[in-house]
């Protein structure tokens, strides 16, 4: 007979479960020792111990003395200098009189279930937290994961040396909803399985903390401490603190929220399909909370007002997720007035009580709004020039000013043809409306002043704030809604383009957002890129003007042109833009990327797509996109825009490799899998 043996991770798993069980089976629930106690009075857990700790107001003491006599314990407890007296009474029938100090209090055991039985009293109060996203604010927790954390931990990181699992506190879903940002907070558990996670928090907030094998949910309020218990042994999820009442009942009694990504969203049908799907489904949702309130009656209103804004912040998500599938983004008047009245106007303050979600909703949002301000705004050639000339931008004939009355005269028909058209089609629209002699004369007189570019932006984009502005006024949004709006929106233009905000957009900024934190989050970016701007480039001699293709049209010769030098080498062509989230992102890598390919005679190309020439050097500044070997061009869009037609440019960033022969090869040159881009070079080699 053949005896096979386990590899090394099943034994060690056989093993750990083996000794886990002993462990549990050989624990004894005689006497005090892994015991924990609720208040009868408040529902609080109010005290813990084991063996050797006592778990109380948020500490672990030592025992330094214990005596017990018929079935009363005297303890003193004790953490550095300070000292506790306790005394626990005589059980009966799962209940004990306990002193702590000189209070005393009827306890019950805490033995059914995970979590926290229901409290005995309602709690009316429906307030949560709200501290206006002041700063400096915080959150604490305290954590003890038992038993035995350092055999267990020690057997599991024995599985892979080099791959440490279980030994610390991650926490998930969090978001800020100033800055859009999602922050990433870890703390180590250590040997003894403590672990101590102080995080800033800008107001009241959800999120999940993950230690491993098991997860909590916590709604954090400002400046509280809250002490958690996990005890597989007891299978006991606690939470102990002056207002952890929330946190346990938020456990205790989960809600099944449905989620639907965007692959499901299109099968549902039209976008008013979703709507009902939608309708029917938070009903359903709000009647589960309504059936949990009168299954638990003393579940307090805290509890309701958090799971409902819950639900409300879910499905607004999803419904605004639902606007992306309507034709030409183009959401019917009924779909934005559910979404405005029935999930936006409903959400309490503080929305940050479900961030991560409420972020996703409001950037969707946003959009919408936006575009809800630029419906109000009539676009005019006419308008900008005037103000351009009477700013000293431009200077303007009366043949300009005939050109710019053509312009303006003809551009409402041709948006609306581009408008309604497919994607595939619109950019043959735009190259017959390019080829107007009045077309031809308005960029003529845009490329005679290199300030125009950014002075229109910044004339524009001021319509639009102060229209926005007006449209959150009509629809009688809150101060703080409006601040957090304005916040993002101005975050998200600096983030969009890696550039500052103009003096004028900033004062508006300063004038209109009133929120310290908001303000402060809006200025922290732009003096960001304020300094990077300052910053002088390693290679600035690598960034190409397009001189030597400056009369060529046609793609393929101005990408011949612009490569001639490098003949010879392998060049890694990456098209990119400012603009492009994805495209930064790889670009943060830049400097990983070269050390990884430094042994190939490789050239790295990078060509701009439709970027300011600030924008263009601040991304390269941000993200060190520099070397000897790499070469900048930020060419005219019309010349951009023939070369990426001749390389059959589908999205962005979009890679290519050419070789040594000049040749343009169809290979996957995606630098995301490092790896297998160096086994093509190597092969090429």
């Amino acid at each position: 007979m053949m005896i096979t043996y386990p590899n090394k991770k099943a034994l060690v798993t056989f093993f750990l479960s083996v000794l886990l069980a002993f462990v549990l089976c050989g624990c004894s629930s005689d006497g005090i020792s892994d015991t924990y106690w609720r208040n009868d009075k408040t529902g609080d857990w109010l005290i813990g111990l084991t063996e050797d700790k006592v778990i109380y107001d948020c500490k672990v003491w030592d025992i330094a003395r214990m005596d017990e006599s018929d079935g009363t314990f005297i303890i003193q407890a004790k953490i550095d200098l300070d000292s506790l007296d306790i005394i626990l009474g005589s059980e009966q029938n799962g209940k004990r009189n306990i002193t702590i100090g000189d209070k005393q209090f009827d306890c019950s055991l805490i033995d059914n279930g995970w979590y926290l039985s229901d409290y005995p009293e309602k709690d009316s109060c429906a307030t949560i937290v709200d501290n206006h996203y002041a700063e400096g604010d915080s959150v604490t927790i305290i954590g003890w994961i038992r038993p035995l954390p350092a055999v267990v931990n020690w057997l599991k990181n024995k599985i892979d040396d080099n791959e440490r699992k279980g030994n610390e506190v991650v926490v998930k879903m969090m978001a800020n909803i100033l800055t859009g940002e999602e922050p990433s907070f870890s703390v180590p558990i250590d040997s003894d399985g403590h672990f101590v996670l102080r995080m800033p928090i800008e107001n009241t907030t959800f999120f999940y903390l993950d230690c491993s094998l098991w997860s909590v949910r916590v709604v954090a309020e400002p400046n509280e401490t809250y002490f958690l218990m996990i005890d597989p042994q007891k299978k006991k999820k606690l939470f102990m603190g002056k207002n952890a009442r929330l946190q346990n009942e938020v456990n205790a009694h989960s809600l099944s929220i449905k989620s639907y990504g965007i692959d499901t969203l299109e099968k549902m049908g039209s976008v008013m399909d979703i709507l009902e799907r939608v309708k029917i489904q938070t009903e359903e949702s709000m009647q589960e909370l309504d059936e949990v309130c009168r299954q638990h009656p003393t579940l307090s209103e805290r509890y309701r007002v958090f799971c409902r804004n819950k639900i409300l912040t879910n499905y607004a998500y999803i419904l605004t997720q639902g606007m992306y599938l309507a034709p030409n983004y183009e959401v019917p008047e009924g779909y934005s007035k559910v979404v405005e009245e029935s999930y936006w106007k409903e959400l309490s303050e503080p929305y940050s009580m479900d961030a991560c979600e409420f972020t996703h909703f409001f950037r969707d949002y946003r959009f919408r709004l936006e575009e809800a301000a630029r419906d109000k705004i009539v676009y005019s050639m006419k308008w900008i020039m005037d103000q351009a000339e009477k700013d000293g931008i431009v200077n303007l004939s009366a043949k300009d000013r005939e050109a710019i009355r053509q312009y303006d005269e003809a551009f409402p028909a041709y948006w609306e043809k581009r408008e309604s058209a497919p994607d595939s089609l619109q950019e043959a629209i735009d190259d017959e409306f390019g080829k107007n002699d009045f077309v031809k004369a308005v960029v003529a007189i845009q490329n005679r002043s290199p300030k125009y570019e950014d002075y229109s932006h910044q004339k524009f984009r001021m319509r639009e704030l102060e229209q926005m502005v007006k449209v959150m006024n009509e629809r009688e949004w809150s101060a703080t809604a409006q601040d957090i709006m304005l916040c993002q929106l101005l975050r998200y233009d600096i983030d969009w383009s890696r550039k500052p905000l103009g003096q004028e957009i900033l004062a508006f900024a300063d004038e209109h957002i009133h929120m310290p934190a908001a303000i402060n989050a809006v200025h922290a970016i732009n003096d960001k890129y304020e300094q990077i701007g300052q910053r002088k480039l390693s290679n600035e001699d690598n960034l190409k003007s397009n001189d030597a293709v400056k009369d060529m049209s046609e793609g393929e010769k101005i990408l011949r042109k612009i490569i001639e030098p490098y003949k010879g080498k392998i060049i890694l062509v990456d098209i990119w833009g400012t603009w492009c989230g994805p495209c930064k992102m790889r670009l943060q890598h830049s400097q990983e990327e070269y050390e990884r390919l430094k042994d190939f005679d490789l050239v790295y190309l990078y060509l701009c797509n439709r970027s300011s020439d600030d924008s263009w050097k601040n991304v390269i500044k941000e993200y060190k996109v520099e070397g000897e070997n790499v070469f900048h061009y930020n060419l005219p869009d019309q010349q951009q825009n023939a070369i990426e037609k001749f390389i059959g440019v589908k999205g962005y960033p979009t890679y290519k490799l050419i070789d040594r022969d000049g040749t343009l090869l169809d290979v996957n040159a995606d630098p995301i899998d490092l790896d297998a881009l160096a086994g093509l070079l190597g092969r090429m080699n």
